[in-house]
């Protein structure tokens, strides 16, 4: 469950370590957030090392307080699949996203859910592990 204010760690190669939500995208009122949903995201904390060796263009997009989209991939909540089997993750994490939800970066770290890949193939053809 992601709602406002929520620190999240960012699972991809853009050099940004940690996110907070800012808000939830999403067709319901609800304002809370599960895996597979899109939520804006506010720049908290980068990493040096990554982000020096990035163009001088790219850097300008990631710098602290940028608002960005991110797509919410892992939660410790417990995702409930129909074989009545449940699947929690041990921190809350994100990929940062465009419009269309296709992540800006080219690799993802770490599991994913089948069912998000198959929901959204452009990000299940970036990531090694599914679960």
């Amino acid at each position: 469950m992601i709602q406002a204010s929520t620190i999240l760690k960012v699972v991809d190669r853009t050099g940004v370590t940690s996110v907070k939500c800012i808000k939830v995208i999403n067709p319901t009122k609800s304002r809370i957030a599960f895996i597979g949903e899109m939520i804006i995201v506010s720049v908290q904390r980068i990493n040096p090392k990554k982000f020096s060796k990035m163009k001088l263009f790219k850097k300008k997009k990631f710098l602290n307080g940028t608002i960005h989209r991110g797509l919410v991939v892992r939660t410790s909540v417990n995702f409930a699949r129909h074989s009545s089997i449940f699947v929690r993750f041990n921190e809350n994490s994100v990929v940062l996203v465009n419009k269309r939800a296709i992540p800006i970066s080219n690799r993802v770290y770490g599991p994913l859910l089948r069912e998000l890949c198959m929901r959204m193939p452009s990000l299940g053809c970036i990531t090694r592990f599914m679960i």
